[in-house]
């Protein structure tokens, strides 16, 4: 378009619409890619879940002295919402935690014996506040990554309008006077310039 410029000026296109085509094609390949996008997805969601593990490591040497206390199927072994732990999921082992601590506090004297200690439900804790802060992590970056690919599918779409309508000019221009010309501004690789039909034995 720049060694067509004169050509092209009698379109109103010039010097300041080809820098701001080139500026957004250059903005556009510096756009984080959907790819590092999803693996800082998967690289927190792994946190969260070696989190979710240390959590319910935790859980679980609570309910063993709640089981020795008062035995695995009693209604106050039950009391504590901890059955199923490993299936639980996130909200759920969120909940589980809490309930746990302030039903471990409310009975730890009666659970002294069976060696639980304020330091055993506080633990609890600290690991409850880490793996909700991860999940909150892991799902803003859900988001991010869903508002990252939006903005780049419509910035793709712009400088697509932007490039088909200048190439399309560009054919016109040359598309009775040179024919090297005129296929400098075919967009596909087709006999028409056309978008190549999909084949539907693929």
């Amino acid at each position: 378009m720049r060694r067509d410029a004169e050509a092209f000026a009698s379109f109103g296109l010039d010097e300041t619409k080809f820098a701001e085509l080139e500026a957004r094609i250059t903005a556009f390949s510096n756009l984080v890619t959907d790819i590092e996008k999803s693996n800082e997805q998967v690289q927190i969601t792994e946190q969260k879940d070696l989190k979710a593990e240390e959590l319910r490591t935790a859980i679980r040497s609570v309910m063993t002295r709640v089981a020795q206390k008062y035995g695995a199927g009693s209604a106050r072994y039950a009391n504590y919402g901890s059955d199923s732990l490993a299936k639980q999921n996130d909200a759920d082992l969120l909940v589980t935690a809490k309930r746990v601590v302030r039903v471990g506090t409310a009975n730890l004297n009666d659970l002294a014996g069976e060696g639980l200690q304020v330091s055993h439900l506080n633990k609890i804790t600290e690991l409850n506040d880490e793996f909700n802060v991860l999940l909150i992590d892991q799902k803003l970056k859900i988001g991010e990554r869903d508002i990252q690919q939006e903005d780049r599918v419509e910035d793709g779409n712009k400088i697509y309008l932007l490039l088909t309508k200048y190439t399309q000019t560009g054919q016109d221009i040359w598309e009775s006077s040179d024919v090297a010309k005129y296929n400098d501004y075919i967009i596909y690789n087709t006999p028409s310039g056309e978008e190549p039909p999909e084949d539907p034995q693929v």
